[in-house]
């Protein structure tokens, strides 16, 4: 009998909604390209004409993946100004450019991947295929030290120098 009345009681209980939260959006990890970062840190970079910049002129800076590891391990880019970055992966294998913290303290006018203009600019890392490229045009907007890699944790040893190592730093002047 008391079973019954704690079941039926139960059963007229109905769990309080939630409040509607923005959604993250969905990283897949299985394909080529760019990662997404919340919408929400992009606000800011959205309402900058970046494309007015003289890109013709930036810094050009490049970056290759050979044998699982990043050359060079330490790039300097200067506070507000353009700089394109190519990364080439050299591997026969899918590697990622990961760079949450830079990504997140610089604004994106462009990405091309492989030959292919990309729309999304608000990224933390971009996956790159086997024997393939992307170019970006970034604007550091923070002055800092950034790591950079196929994981940036900052537990990992960063290897500052201009050879190849696992990881990588960008230093933002």
């Amino acid at each position: 009998m008391i079973s019954a009345a704690g079941v039926a009681a139960c059963s007229s209980f109905s769990w309080p909604s939630l409040p509607n939260m923005p959604s993250i959006p969905s990283i897949s990890f299985a394909k080529e390209g760019t990662e997404e970062r919340p919408a929400i840190s992009c606000a800011a970079v959205t309402r900058l004409n970046l494309q007015a910049l003289d890109w013709p002129n930036a810094k050009r800076l490049d970056i290759v993946i050979r044998k699982a590891k990043f050359a060079p391990g330490m790039v300097v880019m200067t506070l507000n100004a353009p700089n394109v970055i190519r990364i080439t992966n050299n591997d026969r294998d899918m590697r990622t450019f990961r760079a949450e913290e830079f990504f997140r303290a610089s604004g994106i006018a462009r990405i091309v991947y492989d030959g292919r203009p990309v729309l999304e600019t608000c990224i933390d890392a971009i996956r790159i295929g086997p024997l393939k490229s992307a170019e970006l045009q970034v604007v550091p907007l923070r002055k800092g030290e950034y790591p950079y890699g196929e994981s940036t944790s900052r537990d990992l040893p960063l290897m500052p120098f201009a050879t190849e190592s696992e990881t990588g730093q960008i230093i933002v002047r």
